[in-house]
């Protein structure tokens, strides 16, 4: 379609599935960053219609998807230095999410709300399209980078030195997580099977009291991204896709068709019917069948 996004002048941050004919992406000109000048790009893959592209005036690095006005989706970005937007209905709400700028590491849906992590246990709520309330535990001063719901309450995070942890109400328990290298991203089932990703090939996985890392042989890659899609655990690195088989072997992805994706980093999925591929030069979309490249 017209419009689309070169990749010669941009390579991709990141982005999310907001339903199976939209997709968001965050992207960034080297050019402009050789200039450190804070900027991202919005391309919009609407499926058989053009792109639409928008701008923001800071670093989105991790978007996420939430139920919006009059039922629609709101698309919620944030900025490394702590500022967000809210896009809902077309229409966009800018503002930062504490006047005194943190440093944020991802923002993901949580029992139908929206968290911020960050630098030293940072963690925050979108209350609404503009204010969010803090949730940060004084107790746990650990870089957190990522988040997700634990189905029988509350929320997990995990972060830096092997970080752990169980958030419920004003309670944060940190769990031995067997590694003390950064993880970089955490995932749980409806059954409390919990899966975490993160430096020199490293994934811990188990229920909330046993947790421990798996050895795999000969993987030393850095993982960024960890999800669950129809059954099966996939990871990335910045240059592989991988599926844990039998929770002790990473085997990786093969890809058919002409256009073979070569760089990986993050994983998105929208109601396990189908999972958003992203790295700097490729974003593909799978419905656990077939790959399809949007950009």
């Amino acid at each position: 379609m017209s419009n689309t996004p070169s990749l010669d002048n941009f390579i991709i941050r990141t982005g999310c599935i907001v339903n199976p004919d939209l997709v968001y992406l965050l992207l960034e000109s080297p050019e402009i960053a050789e200039k450190d000048i804070p900027h991202t790009s919005i391309g919009v893959w609407q499926r058989n219609k053009d792109w639409i592209k928008a701008s923001l005036e800071y670093d989105g690095i991790s978007a996420a998807v939430c139920a919006g006005d009059s039922g629609g989706k709101r698309v919620v970005i944030v900025g490394s230095t702590g500022n967000f937007t809210a896009i809902d209905g077309g229409r966009a709400t800018n503002g930062i999410i504490k006047k005194k700028e943190d440093a944020l590491a991802s923002v993901n849906f949580v029992h139908g709300s929206v968290l911020a992590v960050g630098i030293l246990g940072r963690i925050y709520r979108m209350k609404d399209p503009s204010s969010w309330d803090v949730l940060t535990n004084e107790l746990i001063k650990t870089n957190i980078e990522s988040s997700c719901e634990y189905p029988a309450g509350g929320f997990l995070v995990c972060g830096w030195q092997g970080l752990v942890a169980h958030y419920h109400g004003v309670v944060a328990e940190r769990l031995e997580s067997g590694t003390n290298v950064i993880l970089t991203c955490i995932i749980c089932d409806d059954d409390g099977e919990i899966f975490a990703c993160g430096q020199k090939g490293t994934i811990v996985h188990g229920k909330k009291n046993s947790l421990k890392p798996l050895w795999l042989d000969g993987i030393t890659d850095d993982f960024w991204s960890i999800t669950k899609f129809q059954g099966e655990i996939y990871v990335s690195s910045t240059v592989a896709l991988y599926k844990l088989v039998d929770d002790e072997t990473l085997e990786l992805v093969k890809f058919d068709g002409e256009e073979i994706p070569i760089s990986f980093y993050h994983l998105d999925t929208y109601e396990d019917s189908l999972m958003l591929s992203v790295g700097k030069k490729d974003a593909v979309i799978f419905d656990g069948k077939d790959w399809t490249r949007i950009l």
